[in-house]
Formats: C-alpha cells, structure tokens, sequence
C-alpha cells in the first residue's frame, strides 16, 4: 500500500512541490515541500519549457536534498498536478433516462451518471472534474437521493470542469522531462477548497477564491455541492504591473511594495502625509519616498475591478445572495493587508482568510493560505488511493 503522496504547482510566481504521508483514519501529514520563484511561466501558461522543466528539476532536487539530510532516501515517481490558469471552464451538463417501472431504481441511476461520463468535451478539451450536482424526476429538482420517487422520467444535473489539454500536455512534458509522471490534473480551486473549507460552509453556501499570480480561481459551494466554478483573467500579477506602471519602478520593487506597504482599502494606513520608501534598484539610483495613499489608490481600484467582475457573475446565476457562510481567500494574493475588508464590502458578505484545516506537518508554513492548493491536491491523492486500496480489497475477496 502506498502512503506517500506528491503533488505539483507550476504556478505563475511559483512552482512547488509537496510530499504528505497518511497518518492513518483519512488524515493527511505533510512531511516536505519546496518551492521556487516560476521560470517560463506567465498567466498560468507555460511559455518555455525548458525553464519550466529547470523550475520542477530544481524544487525535486531540493526535496531529495532535505530527505538525504535526514539520512532517509524518497524516489519521487509520479504527482497529482494543481492546474489553473483562464483555459479552465465550467459547463453545465444533463443525463436522462426513462423511469421504467414508476419508481426510480439503480438501473435509471446508473444509466444518467454513465450518459453524462460519456458526453463528448469541447474538441481539445480535457476532463478535470465531474461534480453531480443534483435530480430531478419529472421536472422537480433539487433531490439529492432519487431512489424510489416515483416519476417518467428521471435527470442528473452535473458540472464538467475542463481545461485546454494543450496546456495540460505542456505541463506534463515539462515534468516527464525529469522523469516525473502526472497522475491527473486537478483544478486548483477545488483542490483548495477540499483543504480549507467544512461541510457546514459548502451547505450553508460559501464562495472560495483562489487568488493567484496569473488568475484568480474560484468555486462556489450550496446546499453541500459545487454550483459553479472557474477562472477570471485578474490576478497579483495585474497589481504589481499596475504598480510599476504608476511609480516607474522595476517588477521586484512593485512586488516588495504590494507585499509590504500597500493595503488592500483605504484607510487608516493612508493618511495623506505617510510616504513609503522605495529603495534604489542599484547603486546609481537614489532610494526615494511615494505617498501610501497613492500606493493604496492603485491596488484599490484593481482589486474593486477583480470584486466587481466576481460579483456580476455570481449575480448573474442567482449565487452571490445564497452565500450565507461568506467569502474564504486563498493563495498568495489573500495575503494583502486588509482583502478581507475590501472583499466583505464590496460582495456584502463576512470574508475571512482561508487555511489548510486538518492537515499536520505545516505548523511552519509562513503563509498557510497561499498553501492551500497543494494541500488539497495532497488530500485528494490521499483519498484516491484510500478508495483504491478498498476496491482492491473487496476484488480480492471476491476473486480469492
């Protein structure tokens, strides 16, 4: 049986690569990571190859480095991969089937599900995840169990969430290139999500967003399963840019900025006469002061833009008022000062900072929810090889 588990994040400002083991009864403890700033990378998209493949040989060298100071040897086969990036989409999907004998039995079951695992994508679409929603016999929805309703007619309403397989491929030369084999791609959103988020906050009906370098991701949870899920082009990147734009100042310094000055609103932190100090980027250019406000202004507006394109979305399915367990932010982009204010006013519901819940070994982990998507993806390779051991286990005593 194998407990080790790997998952992969070739990320727009990073890639990472985390190792877990179970602890036994589903729990999940990470026993190493490592991570580099991303090379080849823009937007979720793997421009060269060769430096992405250089970004995921180095971050396994440095895994089998720690593990050969501790005196233990790990061959690292094959990983799960944290996909994201805007290719990746949500479609709507329905199965049907004709209730045979006036009540729904396995057989109409079945023969939905099996309709809609085998509806065609999109040409050069690939499958991330199928997430079943919901039942409807006869025209009334919103049943989670249809077994026995008696009905004509019975559907299943689900969610494909797919991606543009060229850029899955990429990723997966880039890591076969030092001999890492992808199990299966995952969508990073969901993944944080599964680290971060309680049965209660999926019922009561909550939104993730998972705010990356590139993009920012997001998946929203009602009545206990995913309604909606996707990718919005508006990441950290777009505010360092904007930064560096507004203060002609280098990428390195835009980004020290927005990490260690800027605050997501205006307040008490931007008061007109504060000034913030940009050091010179080499030792012909002066260190010079900006006013914080001004610095406040230009992420402000950006991250109202990215709010505001999340909740005209969410409007326009009828989500954003069933959110009743509020907003959770992950990834690195949650961990500016104050988002959580800007986004509990800007989408009108309580907003906090999601972190990985339920999982040992990351105590400390600096920045736990730009951390989340590879525990996620750590958790789902647990639970899939948990669920394969048990098929295995039940085939053999049948088959013994």
């Amino acid at each position: 049986m194998n407990n080790i588990h790997a998952a992969l994040e070739i990320g727009t400002t990073r890639t990472i690569l985390a190792i877990g083991e179970s602890n036994g009864g589903g729990r999940l403890k990470v026993t190493c990571h490592a991570e580099i700033p991303s090379s080849g990378v823009r937007k979720s998209q793997i421009l060269d190859i060769s430096q992405a493949t250089q970004s995921i040989k180095s971050v396994l060298k440095e895994i089998q480095k720690r593990h050969d100071a501790e005196g233990s040897k790990i061959t690292i086969a094959n990983a799960v991969l944290a996909v994201s990036g805007q290719h990746i989409t949500a479609s709507h999907a329905e199965g049907s089937a004709v209730i045979e004998k006036d009540k729904v039995g396995d057989d109409e079951i079945e023969e939905v599900a099996s309709r809609i695992r085998e509806m065609p994508l999109p040409k050069g679409r690939e499958l991330l995840d199928i997430i079943d929603q919901d039942y409807e016999v006869d025209g009334y929805g919103g049943i989670i169990s249809p077994k026995g309703i008696a009905g004509r007619m019975l559907k299943l309403n689900s969610l494909q969430i797919h991606a543009d397989i060229h850029r899955i491929q990429d990723a997966k030369t880039a890591a076969e290139n030092v001999h890492l084999e992808i199990s299966e791609p995952l969508f990073a959103a969901t993944c944080a999500a599964d680290a971060v988020l309680d049965e209660r906050e999926r019922k009561d009906g909550v939104l993730l967003l998972d705010m990356g370098g590139g993009s920012t991701g997001y998946a929203a949870y009602c009545d206990g399963v995913l309604k909606d899920a996707g990718v919005i082009g508006v990441g950290g990147d777009h505010i360092t840019n904007d930064i560096a734009y507004a203060f002609q100042t280098t990428n390195a310094q835009a980004e020290k900025l927005k990490i260690e000055s800027a605050s997501a609103i205006l307040g008490q932190y931007s008061t007109e006469n504060s000034r913030v100090r940009i050091t010179g980027s080499s030792s012909l250019m002066e260190s010079r002061t900006i006013s914080r406000r001004a610095l406040d202004t230009v992420v402000n507006a950006r991250l109202k833009e990215l709010f505001s394109i999340i909740r005209e979305r969410f409007e326009e399915n009828d989500l954003i008022h069933r959110m009743h367990a509020g907003i959770v932010l992950v990834g690195g982009g949650a961990g500016m000062r104050e988002i959580d204010i800007l986004a509990r006013n800007e989408l009108g519901h309580e907003a906090r900072i999601g972190k990985p819940q339920n999982i040992d070994g990351i105590d400390d982990i600096q920045s736990p929810w730009a951390f989340s998507t590879i525990a996620g993806a750590l958790l789902y390779s647990l639970k899939a090889n948990e669920e394969k051991n048990i098929l295995q286990d039940i085939w053999g005593r049948f088959f013994k």
